[in-house]
């Protein structure tokens, strides 16, 4: 399993309607290979929001990039953000 952390800059004022826009635009695109999402919100930097999502892999996440589908799920947040998305995938590791 990967993760990808997509991490957001927001109007502060605006967050929890955007993590709500998120959420409805996830929910309807049911996103083959994913096994859950979880929104972060920034304890020092109220306009930051990460989404964390659990994938079977890079390619589960990136057989949905470039289709309708996505595009779809992409623009009903986008315009919610002051910049791009900054997106990478990650491994956990449990250090305990």
């Amino acid at each position: 399993m990967v993760y990808e952390l997509a991490i957001a800059t927001v109007d502060p004022a605006k967050r929890d309607e955007y993590i709500r826009i998120w959420q409805k635009a996830w929910k309807e695109a049911a996103f083959e290979g994913s096994r859950g999402v979880k929104a972060l919100r920034c304890v020092e930097d109220p306009g930051r929001v990460a989404m964390l999502i659990s994938w079977d892999s890079v390619e589960a996440h990136q057989q949905h990039r470039g289709t309708d589908k996505h595009n779809r799920f992409r623009e009903t947040f986008r315009p919610h953000q002051a910049a791009p998305s900054v997106v990478q995938h990650y491994e956990i590791e449990d250090i305990d």
